[in-house]
C-alpha cells in the first residue's frame, strides 16, 4: 500500500514538475511577444502622393458658369522623409456671368499632394464663362542645396480662334514648353467672340527638385464661340532651415549660506530624498521574489516527498 502511495505521490509530482516547466516556457514566449510588439518599429509603407481632380468634364451645356479653386500647402522635412498637405478645394457652378452657387472643403493628409487637374474639357457649349485658379507653396526643410528654378510654362496655344482681335491676354506669352511644370489654357475658347477673350496668367512659380508638382487646368475648355476663361496658377518653394535645439549654459554654483551655528539644514550638507514610490517597488519586489521561492521549495518537496 505504501509503494503505492509512493509511485503516485511521485507520479503527482513529476506532472507538476512538468506543468511548471510548460507554464514557465509558455510565460516566457508571452512576455517576449509583449515586448516585440511593444518596441518593434512602427514601419508601414509609404503612401502614395495625392492628386486633386476637380471641374473636369462638367457643364459641357451652353450658357453655363464654371468657377473653381485648388489650394496646396505641402511641408517637407528631407532629412527626417517626414511629410504633409493641406487641400482647400472650391467648386462653383451657375449660368454665366451670374453668382454661382459653391461647395468649399479642406482635407489634410500624411503625404504630399503632387498633381492639380482641374477645369478641362469643360463648358464647350457656347457662351460659357470659367473662371479657375490654383495655388501651391511647397514648404520643404532642412535641404542642403534649395534646388529651386523657375517653373517651366505652356499656355494659350491653339486658343482664340476666330473673332476680334486680339483674343489672347496670356502671361507669360509666347510660352510652349512640351512637358511643362503648369500647362494651362490651351485648345481653349474657339469659335469667336470678344478680344481678349482668354486671360491667363501664371505669376512668378518657381519648381523644385525635392518636390515636383504638376499644374494642368483649364485645356480644351469653353469651346462653341462667345465664351471667356480667365485662369490663374502659382507655385512657390520655400525652403526652410532645420529646427536646432538650443544647448543650454552650464548651471552657475552657488555657495551654499553658512551660519554660526553650523546647522546641518544651512551647511551646505546633502541630504538624500527619498522616491515617495520606493517602499512600494521594494515591497513589490519582495513579494515576487518569495512567491518564487515558495512554488520552487513546493515543487522541490513534491518530487522528494515519499
Amino acid at each position: 500500500m505504501g509503494a503505492v502511495v509512493s509511485d503516485s505521490v511521485s507520479t503527482g509530482s513529476t506532472r507538476f514538475g512538468a506543468a511548471l516547466k510548460k507554464f514557465s516556457v509558455l510565460a516566457a514566449a508571452l512576455l517576449i511577444a509583449v515586448l516585440g510588439l511593444t518596441f518593434a518599429p512602427s514601419g508601414g509603407s509609404a503612401s502614395a502622393a495625392q492628386t486633386i481632380a476637380q471641374c473636369n468634364n462638367v457643364d459641357n451645356t451652353g450658357g453655363l458658369g464654371l468657377s473653381c479653386d485648388v489650394t496646396v500647402t505641402n511641408n517637407l522635412d528631407v532629412s527626417t522623409g517626414v511629410a504633409s498637405s493641406t487641400v482647400i478645394i472650391k467648386e462653383c457652378h451657375g449660368a454665366a456671368n451670374t453668382e454661382p452657387t459653391c461647395t468649399t472643403s479642406t482635407t489634410s493628409y500624411n503625404t504630399l499632394t503632387t498633381s492639380v487637374n482641374q477645369c478641362n474639357y469643360a463648358a464647350n457649349g457656347g457662351g460659357a464663362s470659367v473662371i479657375c485658379n490654383v495655388s501651391v507653396t511647397n514648404n520643404i526643410t532642412g535641404a542642403s542645396t534649395t534646388g529651386v528654378s523657375g517653373a517651366t510654362v505652356d499656355q494659350c496655344n491653339g486658343s482664340g480662334a476666330e473673332g476680334s482681335a486680339p483674343t489672347l491676354n496670356c502671361d507669360p506669352l509666347p510660352a510652349s514648353t512640351s512637358g511643362a511644370t503648369i500647362t494651362q489654357c490651351n485648345g481653349s475658347t474657339n469659335g469667336g467672340g470678344a478680344p481678349e477673350r482668354v486671360t491667363c496668367t501664371v505669376t512668378p512659380s518657381t519648381m523644385s527638385a525635392q518636390l515636383a508638382v504638376s499644374i494642368n487646368q483649364c485645356n480644351n475648355t469653353a469651346n462653341g464661340g462667345g465664351s471667356v476663361v480667365t485662369c490663374t496658377a502659382s507655385l512657390t518653394n520655400i525652403a526652410l532651415a532645420s529646427e536646432t535645439a538650443p544647448i543650454p549654459a552650464p548651471p552657475t554654483a552657488t555657495p551654499p549660506a553658512k551660519n554660526t551655528l553650523h546647522d546641518a539644514k544651512t551647511d551646505g550638507f546633502t541630504h538624500i530624498t527619498k522616491d515617495a514610490s520606493f517602499p512600494g517597488i521594494l515591497g513589490a519586489g519582495v513579494l515576487l521574489l518569495a512567491g518564487l521561492l515558495t512554488a520552487t521549495l513546493a515543487a522541490r518537496r513534491m518530487s522528494t516527498h515519499h
